[in-house]
Parts: C-alpha cells; structure tokens; sequence
C-alpha cells in the first residue's frame, strides 16, 4: 500500500525547516501531521479489501467483445490466461484462449494480438473449458471438437506445441459422442503427468500427450462428476468435490460413502479448493456451490444463497467449520446467489464467487453481478473484506457472472468470467 505525499493542508506546508526540538514547532507539527492523515484517509479507502483496483483495465474492470470466459490460470509472471470461445465469422462460439498483461491489456505477443483460436485439423473445437500453466509456461486447454475430449497444449507464444500428441492435441475417444458446452477441470501432478477431468471421464495423459496406461483402463476413468478438479497432498484426486479417487484411477471407497461425499446444493454447479494447515498438516478441502435460504410459494420470491462446505480428507463434514460445517451467505436485498467457483488466500481465507441479482435470473432474463464473499478459516464473514464480508460489483443492465476466481501473489483477487458485453474480468484489492 502506498500513500501520497501531500504538499499542503488547508494552504500550509505540511514539511518545514522548523526545529523539531522546539516545543511549539513540535506541537504545530503534530497538527499538520494529522491533518495530512485525515487528507490521505481516501487513498487508505482506495486499497482497501474488495474494492475495484483502478491500476487495472479501466478502473478495474476489463471486457473483450465477441469472446466468452469459461476458465482462467494464472502464469508465474502475473499474465492471466482465460479459455473459452472467440466468435469467428466461421463459428460464433470458437474454442479459443486470450491472455493478458499485469494490467488488463490483451498480451499481443500470444498468438493474434492476444488471442489463439483452437482448431484440429481443419475443424474447429467448440468452446473450451479448462486451461492450465505448466512449470515450464506451456499452456494446457480442454475443448469439445470432433465428437471427442481433446486436450491441447500450446508454447508460450500461443503456437502449437507439436511435440504434444498429434500435432499439439490429443483426442481421448473412450469419452464417448463428447459436444459442448462442457464443463471440467484440468490439474497438474508433480511428476508432470495430466489430469483432465469433464462429466464423467477423468483420465491421465503422460508429458508428450499419450494416455498413461496405468491410471484407469488404457488412462481413463468413468467418474461420478467432474466439473472441478483438486489434487491431495497424498495424490488422490479429487471431483466436483464430491467423489475421491486414488492416484491410479480407483474409486477410494474407503472416503465418505462408496467413495462420495455427501452434498447439498440444488445445482450442479460449484467449485472446491483444498486447503492444508502449515502447522498440523492437517488437509482438508472447502467446496462452494448455492443452496435454498428461504423457500417461497410465490414465483421469483424464493431466495437462495452462497453454500460452503468443509470436509475433512476422509469425505466427512468437518463441524468445525460454520455452522455444523457449513455457512450459507445470502446477498441482503436479492433474491438469487450462486457461487460457481472458490480460491484460497495465502492466510487461509477463502474467496468464493459467482452472480447475485434482485430476481430469479434462472427463471428468467434480468440484471445479475459479479458476486464475492470472503470467509476465516473458520467459516465465518470477513467484515474486512466489502460491505461486510460480500462484494457486489454491476454491469448496468447485463447479466453477469464470475466463473473462475484466482488469487494474485500480491493477494489481489482476480474475477474472471462475463456480461452482456463479452469476457469480463474485475481485479480487487485483497487487504
């Protein structure tokens, strides 16, 4: 945080050569000094915790026409890389990715002034879905094309990297007649091996792209969710935080109940972060999703909120957490909330984020905005953070959503997802 130096204070220096030894020097001082605080009070207010960052794209917010944001990850020099679809006058929804510098400009040394259309061959992929950054700066994505899962890796360029599979894509045909849209995850192990994850396949890809044989049959898995992806410490893999598999592809029937967890929000929607205790090594895993707060026999009147759960790594609740391990967080004065995706703060607070509107935007079209709350790590409001813990951020008459929240070294929070005028992006300060 920095603060301004401020010149004058009601038409006096602030600074002078005045004897700081001298008593009523001393005293006059002192008052400058505090009128100096008072004046600097809005820079303080500026930076604090979920207000928009005006250092990034225009006052905070950045938007790119005729794209759509599914996915996001950070690279290690801060750039954001965003997967979903470019509209192309061949095919309005083009699996494409777009990446941006450390203040929100389209990064025109990655592929066409910062951005990469996704094709096989000469077919398109449809929209794609998930997006990852590799240690050496390689860039993973997952799409729909040609009926398959295909999984594509690019150089830092936005090139192909025909050194993975065919040509810089692999097809994993045991997914079955796959069309998009989809929904699903991509995670990095350590030994550099692939995770994609997306309904009901997982499967495993070794470094050059081909189906690793010793996870699942011949890599693949059929899977009870995968819309989101984790990985534990201890290698299992972790699905729509619901259902848990072990680092060869099994089902850990041992977690929870016949390997799932129990849930309970009315979507299908959500994300899951795991979460590890520095001191204990305890690990445990938060997911985020939406839940019913108020039901209403009235149309449009029923109220639904954020939903966080904790478990612990054997699939069970952990009480400790919230309210019997869970806290659900309605939006004062609206009548939808949803969370759709969830990321971890280096001091254990969790962001979750999604839409909030004043009608049943599910129901029917309205205004919605980007929504997020910030939560201790025992499950309770951050009041720091917003109005009380919660961030509600407009888009005039757009409907709005956040579909991936990331977390800045920095700390800032990074909201990804899109309105009416396109891929969105907002960036908040984090303290």
């Amino acid at each position: 945080m920095s603060f301004k130096r401020l010149s004058h204070c009601h038409g006096k220096h602030v600074f002078s050569n005045e004897n700081w030894g001298d008593s009523a020097a001393f005293s006059k001082r002192l008052a400058l000094l505090a009128c100096a605080s008072v004046l600097a009070l809005p820079t303080l207010l500026i930076a604090a915790g979920g207000t928009l960052d005006p250092a990034f794209g225009n006052n905070g917010i950045v938007t790119t026409p005729n794209t759509s944001a599914i996915a996001a990850a950070l690279q290690s020099d801060g750039k954001l890389v965003i997967a979903g679809s470019i509209a192309t006058t061949q095919n309005p929804q083009q699996g494409g990715l777009l990446r941006y510098d450390t203040i929100g400009n389209l990064d025109p040394n990655f592929g066409t002034g910062g951005e990469v259309a996704i094709a096989v061959g000469s077919s398109n992929a449809a929209a794609a879905f998930a997006v990852a950054i590799q240690p050496d700066g390689k860039i993973l994505a997952a799409a729909p094309a040609n009926l398959d899962l295909e999984v594509f890796r690019f150089n830092t360029n936005g090139r192909p990297d025909t050194t993975f599979g065919n040509n810089g894509a692999v097809a994993i045909e045991a997914s079955g007649i796959f069309l998009g849209p989809a929904s699903g995850g991509i995670a990095l192990q350590s030994d550099g091996k692939i995770l994609v994850a997306s309904g009901r396949v997982l499967a495993r890809l070794l470094p050059n792209g081909q189906l690793d044989a010793t996870f699942g049959s011949h890599g693949v898995v059929a899977t009870i969710g995968g819309g989101s992806i984790a990985l534990l410490p201890n290698g299992e893999i972790l699905l729509s935080g619901s259902s848990l598999y072990t680092s060869n592809g099994s089902l850990d029937t041992a977690v929870g109940v016949e390997g799932q967890t129990a849930a309970f929000p009315f979507n299908a929607q959500g994300g899951v972060v795991v979460t590890t205790n520095p001191t204990t090594h305890v690990t445990k895993f938060v997911t985020a999703s939406s839940i019913i707060t108020s039901p209403n026999l009235a149309f449009g009147k029923t109220v639904s909120g954020f939903l966080l759960v904790r478990y612990d790594s054997n699939g069970s609740i952990d009480n400790s957490f919230g309210n019997h391990g869970g806290v659900a967080t309605p939006f004062p004065g609206n009548v939808l909330a949803q969370a759709f995706t969830v990321g971890l703060q280096s001091n254990g607070d969790v962001v979750a984020a999604g839409q909030t509107a004043p009608t049943d935007v599910d129901a029917a079209p309205g205004p919605s905005d980007f929504a997020l709350a910030r939560f201790t790590a025992n499950g309770k409001l951050d009041v720091t953070f917003g109005n009380g813990g919660l961030v509600s951020t407009p888009f005039g008459n757009s409907e709005a959503f956040v579909s991936t929240v990331l977390i800045q070294t920095d700390g800032k929070i990074i909201a990804v997802g899109n309105s009416d005028s396109g891929t969105t992006i907002a960036r908040y300060f984090g303290d």
